[in-house]
């Protein structure tokens, strides 16, 4: 076995709700909290007999679909299962070993884990609330996340020149831009080194059918799909994906409610604790209550311990915008909370 792996620590997604007998509120994983559209569900069911066969591996008509919701060619487009293959694929075509890769922290921790087995030279700089003002520095590869995860804020597109200008490839982690239509796309017509990700999971509702797209200049594309496993997106997945980009309208009066769900939690929670401006379907919050994400769990209701991530100082939570039912219990949980360590304080 390699010695890198000796090293690496396994991912920790948390807690999920299968690990408990009894129901609880899933606002840790920052999934869309809405059902599918009607035509994906529908969709799904016409093509249940389908599985016993392979999809076509070209991906057409999923490319086309694609393509038209990013305005670009679907030469393009590269898919994969989930943005996180996608990411992991782009540093199998892109590092050599001791290849320089820059990542800016508090962000998502798979960029090192890739990086790693690669056995780049990684660089990490620490930025206070994940605001990047400009690049100091060069090489290989960078990884930046536009919203970023964990702290919800997206780049200013002279940033991203910046680095499109001073690294050989920039991955621009979009996973959530949906949401706000934040984006760099429009970088591409000026920068071929700039790789955009995207994902079915988060704002089209598909977190369990794991579909995830690159949007690259054609050499990268085509470089992507050469790697990709020949099936990655499974026949029911790309199906669905296909019947969720027929259904934006759907999509945006759900993102719509999400956002105003968002503003509501923000404006509550910041009666506690301070709270990160975000762009997407999540809020970072920083406490001071060590216990407080386990006392959250045991009223049945989940979030995502974050405290220690590199970048992030003191007691850390991340919080998943939930239907506005969810967030009723979860807003009553933490005034309960506060409310029980007032009276004992």
């Amino acid at each position: 076995m390699r010695k890198v792996i000796e090293i690496i620590n396994e991912y920790d997604p948390g807690p999920f709700p299968e690990d408990f007998d009894r129901e609880v509120i899933q606002l840790a994983s920052n999934e869309n909290p809405f059902p599918p559209s009607e035509e994906v569900i529908n969709t799904i069911k016409e093509n249940i007999f389908k599985i016993s066969r392979y999809p076509s591996p070209y991906y057409r008509k999923l490319k086309e679909k694609i393509a038209e919701y990013v305005n670009m060619d679907p030469e393009n487009i590269a898919v994969s299962t989930g943005a996180s293959d996608i990411l992991r694929i782009i540093s199998e075509i892109i590092l050599e070993p001791f290849d320089t890769v820059f990542i800016p922290m508090p962000s998502y921790s798979m960029y090192l884990l890739f990086s790693m087995l690669k056995e780049a030279n990684i660089l990490i700089k620490v930025y206070d609330s994940y605001k990047i003002e400009g690049c100091e520095f060069q090489g290989k590869l960078a990884f930046l996340c536009s919203p970023n995860n964990p702290t919800g804020n997206s780049l200013d597109k002279k940033v991203i020149r910046e680095f499109a200008e001073n690294f050989e490839y920039v991955v621009v982690d979009e996973a959530y831009a949906d949401f706000e239509n934040k984006t760099a796309l429009d970088l591409l017509k000026d920068y071929d080194n700039i790789i955009i990700v995207r994902s079915f999971s988060k704002y089209f509702s598909l977190a369990g059918m794991r579909v995830g797209y690159a949007v690259a200049d054609e050499r990268i594309a085509k470089a992507i799909e050469k790697i990709r496993n020949p099936f990655a997106v499974s026949m029911l997945a790309l199906h669905a994906a296909i019947a969720a980009l027929n259904s934006l309208d759907y999509y945006r009066k759900v993102s719509k409610i999400i956002l105003k769900e968002r503003e509501r939690l923000e404006r509550e929670l910041k009666k506690f604790f301070h709270v990160y401006e975000s762009n997407a379907n999540f809020l970072l919050v920083k406490h001071e209550m060590r216990e407080l994400p386990k006392l959250l769990m045991n009223r049945g209701i989940l979030v995502r311990d974050i405290s220690g991530l590199e970048g992030l100082s003191g007691y850390h939570f991340r919080v998943t915008v939930g239907r506005p039912e969810e967030n009723d219990k979860f807003l009553e949980a933490i005034h309960e909370i506060y409310e029980n360590q007032e009276r004992t304080s």
